[in-house]
């Protein structure tokens, strides 16, 4: 019976179509709907009170008897609430019993086209007689309740009745279509209007009060009654009916459009925003569209308004030296002035309305600034804090910039975009890093790992530590060794609270990472940055941890500093870092700002009133500097030399521009500049260093490369290198490192992801030798500054030994030797996993038990070998069956079971019983001897409530032996 209910339910969308082409192609539809989902309704009931009768009397069926009620069976009460709901919408019992016909033909084409292999063959018979004496009883017991309904007063009452519902329904309607403020019409295809709410009629100068327009009672301008029919859009709104049939034609198969039109109304010229749409022609009777306006006029003021602000405020920001950009909350520019065009190497026009950080911002930091950005507008960012990133420009050159940001919001407080004032850093910082990454260089030659690390046992004891926790902590390996890891805290408070984070980081399954502050050997208390993870054997039991240690003072340090330098909510001239100068025509100083004055050592008062020729160390380059500027009206990039109070010079470099009237006289002169003499200092330090690094570059034991991000080819390498990859040294110090990378950009890409999330210094890549052997290799890399290039700097370990080891273990440690699937640890770790994954996104999870029928018979008869091979042969199979992301593995003996991520419990007996099949249908073949077998599979659904595997894997196991029990070869779900 379970089958049979099964086959009905499953195929209704089969049975609704199958009865809507009956009923269209004998015209039933001009009385009903032509949505096939109109038909749910009475397809379900039916096939409720069809499976309940079966449930009720057997595939047998009641008989017809003189004393039969039609009453109280499901067919009959089916019936009888048909037929009063039909005779209430005015049906006639003809009309009814007609369609019905057409159900029952429906209902016994689908035992007789798709029962095959759905039902059981010894019942499909019985299934049909059933089925037809069920469409007689249901005739039957219609017809009776149709006829001791009443007579016709009373049949009369009834539609009375709906009649007055329907009417109250349509004033209920006419009463919100009337009470739109937004001016609605319905047009036909010769844009002439059926209908009109009274904000269109008023529009048009017609109606004034709700309900004139559709109840005929308006009367204006001497035209006769008008009842909502007839109106042409060409004779009341021209305007309109021109732009309709310009803009959005009103033709078939054409949804919807919208576009923005304006013309005289009654009310004088307005704007619109017009939508069209065309009905949904639910019965095939309408065929007509909706056009709605908007009035937009204010609104269209009011952007005119802004836009005069806008080009205001762009004027006054073009003279500022530093970048100032404006963002929407989509991202996208707003506003840009002219340093901001100049740096990146664009014009205004083809960055306003462009995405900031696809176009701008470096692939590997978008993620980054989209966090930033949705920070910012969410209110979590800290907007007195300064924020540096890279910027891309239009010539591909990255440049580094720093930024203040200050978040906008409109009246109602709500983000409308944010204002970024950005001062270029690229030289300034490129020369600082040149000088740290040329330390770094030095120390990692000597030093393989450079951060602090600690072997620790489960009591938090001290195993073992490497130089550079000692040298961090100012302890000797004897200090060291055996110690409590308390001795490192600044306090025993300390060490507790550390322990206690640690444990819950574990608890939750995540590797412990966070901050906290520790103790020298001199007592110095100092900030670091720690990544704990555990150590564990395959049963799980931990052996231990290990710590890595970073300290992080100097990171406080500049932190702390920048913090203390900030001022909040300074004006934009005001946190320039560069000098902006005024002048009037013959160079008297007229305005400063404090960089300026903070450059050149004076006093405000000092400046204001002075020529600037005063200021200028060489007379030469200032003649110069003038005449670039009066020649060209602009003057941008000059190097020169200026005097400060203290009788020092400085170098700086300068930009300046004439500011013009509104008639183009130039009335004035302004300009910027930074003082770039540390630059100039850095650059030659800079060169000094490179000859004492390159010695040791050459004289290194260690594989050294120098790689060119941008071409990505090898630019130079050590002896050791030309050694280990075995290519003559010209050959590899012009050649692609994609040459010797033997890894796909996937697999690049993946190690790079997972370096970051473990806090890795290092990479793990595989390179290609001259002679095509491959190695594993751990690199460490970083940029270096090499004659004004940045290139990557890295120091290469050959650790092919040691991977090929841990590769080994790991597959020992993991799969069943005899089958290749997961072993039984294996498979609980992955399992645990996955649950915990589908609990936090409340995700299906389907668990499933499989066990081989009378296997012990099969050793038995076949001896073990043979029993092995139908072990291996069903691992294989179900490897192959199953996707990639399903957990398969041996529990023992001949005992399987599978994890079906994203699958619920209906998925779950799809995927059974297709593997119940397949393994049944199998052919084991070993020497002369051929064996098949079938398996017994028991299924469940992970529950909102569990948290461990085992209660599902518990559930699926008596599931699998109530298979058992129910004759084997079969698929049971708990």
């Amino acid at each position: 019976m379970e089958q049979i209910t099964r086959f009905f339910t499953s195929h209704e969308d089969w049975l609704m179509q199958r009865i809507l082409d009956h009923a269209k192609r004998q015209g039933y539809t001009a009385y009903t709907s032509t949505l096939l989902e109109a038909w749910r309704i009475s397809v379900a009931g039916l096939t409720e009170a069809l499976v309940r009768a079966v449930e009720r009397h057997g595939l047998d069926g009641p008989e017809f008897t003189p004393d039969d009620t039609f009453r109280d069976d499901p067919a009959s009460a089916f019936a009888v609430e048909q037929s009063r709901k039909h005779r209430a919408r005015g049906i006639t019992l003809a009309m009814f019993l007609g369609l019905f016909k057409y159900y029952r033909r429906a209902y016994l084409a689908l035992i007789d086209e798709k029962a095959q292999g759905a039902i059981d063959p010894e019942w499909i018979s019985p299934c049909r007689a059933f089925t037809e004496l069920f469409f007689d009883r249901v005739a039957i017991a219609l017809s009776v309740d149709w006829v001791e309904a009443g007579d016709e007063a009373e049949h009369l009452a009834e539609l009375q009745t709906r009649n007055r519902d329907l009417t109250t329904e349509k004033n209920m309607f006419l009463t919100l279509f009337e009470s739109l403020d937004t001016p609605v019409f319905l047009l036909d295809h010769d844009l002439n209007a059926s209908i009109m709410n009274l904000a269109a009629a008023r529009l048009i100068g017609l109606a004034q009060e709700p309900g004139q327009v559709y109840y005929g009672q308006a009367r204006a301008h001497g035209t006769p009654d008008f009842v909502g029919t007839g109106i042409s859009l060409r004779d009341r709104l021209p305007w309109l009916a021109s732009e309709l049939g310009r803009l959005c034609p009103l033709e078939p198969g054409q949804r919807a459009c919208r576009f923005d039109a304006s013309g005289e109304t009654a009310d004088g010229m307005r704007h619109f925003s017009v939508a069209v749409s065309h009905m949904d022609d639910v019965s095939g009777k309408f065929s007509h569209s909706i056009v709605s306006l908007e009035d937009i006029t204010g609104r269209m003021d009011m952007e005119r308004q802004l836009a005069r602000e806008h080009e205001r405020a762009t004027h006054y920001l073009d003279i500022v030296g530093s970048i100032v950009v404006a963002l929407d909350t989509a991202g996208r520019i707003s506003l840009i002035n002219r340093a901001g065009c100049t740096t990146l190497g664009y014009k205004e026009s083809e960055l306003l309305g462009q995405d900031w950080i696809d176009l701008i911002i470096p692939d590997e930091q978008r993620d980054e600034s989209r966090d930033y950005l949705y920070c910012m507008f969410s209110g979590d960012a800290d907007t007195d804090a300064e924020h540096t990133n890279y910027v891309t420009t239009r010539s591909g050159d990255h440049r580094l910039i720093t930024w203040k940001n200050q978040l906008l919001t409109d009246e109602s407080g709500a983000p409308a975009g944010v204002l970024s004032s950005g001062t270029d850093i690229t030289e300034q910082r490129a020369a600082e890093q040149a000088l740290s990454q040329k330390e770094l260089w030095l120390r990692n030659t000597f030093v393989a790992l450079g951060e602090a690390v600690f072997i620790l046992t489960p009591d938090a004891r001290i195993l073992d530590a490497n130089p550079a926790a000692r040298a961090m902590f100012q302890m000797t390996d004897e200090e060291l060794a055996g110690a409590s890891v308390e001795l490192l805290h600044a306090s025993h408070e300390n060490f507790l609270e550390f322990e206690q984070r640690k444990k819950a980081a574990f608890e939750a399954g995540v590797q412990a990472n966070f901050e906290f502050t520790m103790r020298r050997k001199d007592g110095d208390i100092f900030p670091t940055e720690h990544s704990v993870s555990r150590i564990t054997c395959d049963d799980g039991t931990l052996l231990g941890t290990v710590s890595v240690v970073r300290d992080i003072s100097s990171r406080k340090w500049a932190e702390q500093k920048l913090r203390q330098s900030e001022e909040k909510f300074r004006r934009i001239f005001e946190t320039i870092e560069d000098g902006y100068i005024v002048t009037d025509m013959n160079g008297v100083i007229q305005m400063v700002n404090p960089a300026t004055c903070a450059h050149l050592g004076y006093a405000e008062s000092e400046l204001v009133g002075q020529s600037m020729a005063s200021l200028y160390a060489d007379d030469n380059e200032r003649a110069r500097f003038v005449m670039a500027l009066d020649a060209t009206g602009a003057a941008r990039g000059h190097q020169l030399t200026a005097k400060h109070k203290d009788g020092s010079r400085i170098t700086v470099e300068a930009s300046a521009h004439l500011v013009r009237d509104e008639t183009g006289r130039a009335v004035a002169k302004e300009g910027t500049f930074r003082d770039i003499t540390q630059r100039i200092e850095a650059d030659r330090l800079l060169r000094e260093r490179e000859k004492q690094y390159r010695a040791l570059f050459e004289n290194n034991h260690s594989i050294m490369l120098l790689m060119d991000p941008r071409t990505g080819r090898i630019v130079d390498a050590n002896p050791a290198a030309v050694h280990f990859y075995g290519y003559p040294a010209d050959t590899l110090r012009s050649m692609p490192f994609s040459d010797i990378n033997a890894q796909d950009e996937t697999a690049i890409f993946k190690e790079m992801v997972d370096s970051r999330r473990e806090k890795r210094s290092y990479f793990i890549h595989r390179h290609r030798l001259a002679d095509g052997d491959i190695r594993d290799v751990e690199v460490y890399s970083g940029p270096i500054m090499v004659q004004g290039n940045q290139l990557l700097y890295s120091v290469i370990h050959d650790i092919t030994e040691r991977v090929r080891l841990e590769r080994e273990m790991k597959r020992l440690a993991t799969t069943d030797s005899l089958t290749g699937a997961a072993n039984r640890h294996e498979f609980f770790r992955l399992a645990e996993l996955e649950l915990r994954r589908a609990m936090r996104y409340g995700h299906s999870l389907a668990v499933l038990m499989l066990d081989i029928d009378y296997f012990k018979s099969i050793n038995d008869t076949h001896g073990h070998q043979t029993g092995d091979a139908v072990l291996k042969a069903l691992s294989a199979l179900v490897r192959t069956t199953l996707r990639d992301t399903d957990i398969f593995g041996r529990l023992g003996g001949e005992e399987f079971a599978a994890v079906l991520p994203e699958t619920d419990l209906a998925g779950g007996v799809l995927v059974a019983d297709r593997l119940r099949r397949e393994l049944g249908a199998l052919k084991v073949r070993l020497r002369d001897i051929e064996v098949m077998f079938t398996v017994s599979i028991g299924l469940t659904e992970t529950r909102k409530s569990e948290r461990l595997i085992d209660d599902a894997i518990n559930r699926a196991d008596e599931a699998m032996y109530k298979a058992k029990r129910m004759g084997r070869n079969r698929v049971e779900s708990n």
